[in-house]
């Protein structure tokens, strides 16, 4: 656990901790710990900020950055170079790939899969008006690689969003949206009614695989 700063964070039992990890990073008028639930495990080059919140059973990738007042749901995987600008809110098992870049005023629901080099914004002038337009986004959604989601936009339950799609309006739930600009449709029945739990919260790591216990099958999330 090098490059550890003692007194900034606290981690639950069974922690798995590389090497070039900065855990409790602190800022100007930081006020609490980092609190990290049961068996984390986070990858070397992290840097994870006071004030935040995190749940039980994280997976963190390498070279990701988590900043201050992020609540963070249990059993939530953040792949490698993700970006979380803080002051924000993810829920139970949501699966981030690499490169994703989450700004502050997000708000996700629980059973969410996002892919890689997915871009969310928060400004709709940046540099020319102040203030942030918060994203929303519900619960058992799918965003597929490549996609930018547009500042203020409120994303329902059940949508899948195709790779590359541009998102600038609000889509509703149970809804397919592609295309740039992203355009919508009632999802299609071969979509089904939710993301499949067994992969949401198993198959974290392919290269330092955990046999799965099972655990997850006595909890609670949305559409059990």
């Amino acid at each position: 656990m090098e490059n550890m700063k003692s007194g900034q964070f606290v981690l639950g039992k069974e922690a798995e901790v590389a090497p070039n990890v900065i855990l409790g990073y602190t800022y100007k008028d930081w006020r609490e710990k980092l609190t990290i639930g049961d068996y984390p495990r986070i990858h070397s080059g992290s840097v994870i900020y006071a004030d935040t919140t995190i749940g039980h059973r994280f997976t963190c990738g390498h070279n990701v950055t988590i900043r201050a007042h992020c609540q963070i749901g249990d059993r939530v995987v953040l792949l490698h170079g993700t970006t979380l600008e803080g002051n924000l809110k993810i829920g139970k098992g949501v699966k981030v790939m690499a490169n994703v870049y989450i700004p502050s005023n997000t708000s996700i629901g629980d059973m969410v899969f996002i892919g890689p080099g997915v871009n969310i914004l928060n400004a709709r002038l940046p540099m020319r008006v102040s203030g942030l337009a918060k994203v929303v986004i519900g619960n058992h959604v799918v965003i597929g690689g490549g996609v930018t989601i547009g500042p203020g936009v409120n994303i329902g339950d059940n949508v899948f969003i195709g790779a590359g799609a541009v998102v600038l309006k609000d889509i509703p739930s149970d809804s397919l949206a592609y295309g740039n600009p992203a355009r919508y449709k009632p999802l299609p029945e071969k979509f089904g009614k939710g993301n499949d739990p067994e992969q949401i919260f198993t198959g974290l790591d392919l290269w330092n695989q955990v046999e799965d216990d099972g655990s997850w099958k006595e909890e609670e999330y949305p559409g059990k």
